[in-house]
């Protein structure tokens, strides 16, 4: 896009200054966005600076129609070359970003493509597994439901109590039985009847007379 040409206002400026000063100078510039600058005060902030030295005029009073209208010339010639290089300076930032643009484009589709080509390998690796024949025994399947009769014969109990594991806590002795509570009451003893007996014969005394 072709940039407008400079006022006249300031080609006429610039015609004066060129006239009145002995050597005049314009600073050109770019900005961070690829803008370029003239400007006849040098910024702070630029980087790059580069000065452009515009040649005198003739004194005024030797001035002639033909030197007034050669100046206008190379004014108009030094804003046409300044719009020249804006407009390269912008198409370059164009370009730059339309290859910027295309390449995270590209990027995007290789991303794509690579994952859909792992999607299709995994699917044919699981296809391969179904199809593929295993000999050997089956996998153990347990029963959906339970059994509907016990097996015969029927599994021993463990033993009770249950025996005790190489842990630290086994190997200990195992605490006393409290003692037991003794009775509330004390029993009546046991009855036991004497034997039965036969009288004994009484003996018979006599005495002498």
């Amino acid at each position: 896009m072709n940039r407008p040409r400079l006022p006249v206002a300031i080609i006429a400026m610039l015609f004066f200054i060129s006239a009145g000063m002995a050597r005049a100078q314009v600073y050109k510039w770019t900005d961070a966005s690829g803008q370029v600058h003239y400007g006849q005060k040098k910024p702070d902030d630029a980087t790059q600076v580069q000065t452009l030295d515009i040649a005198p005029s003739p004194p005024a009073a030797s001035a002639t129609n033909a030197d007034s209208a050669a100046e206008v010339a190379r004014l108009n010639a030094l804003s046409e070359k300044m719009a020249r290089e804006r407009q390269a300076a912008e198409q370059a930032r164009q370009e730059q970003a339309i290859r910027d643009l295309e390449q995270a484009n590209q990027q995007l589709k290789n991303d794509l493509l690579n994952q859909q080509l792992q999607q299709q390998k995994e699917k044919e690796k699981e296809k391969d597994d179904s199809d593929s024949v295993v000999f050997g025994y089956p996998p153990f399947y347990p029963y959906p439901y339970p059994r509907p009769y016990p097996s015969y014969p029927p599994k021993p109990h463990p033993p009770q109590p249950w025996p005790c594991e190489p842990w630290p806590a086994c190997r200990q002795p195992p605490p006393p039985e409290p003692p037991r509570p003794g009775p509330l009451a004390k029993p009546n003893p046991t009855f036991q009847p004497a034997p039965a007996r036969v009288a004994p014969t009484p003996k018979a005394f006599f005495r002498s007379p």
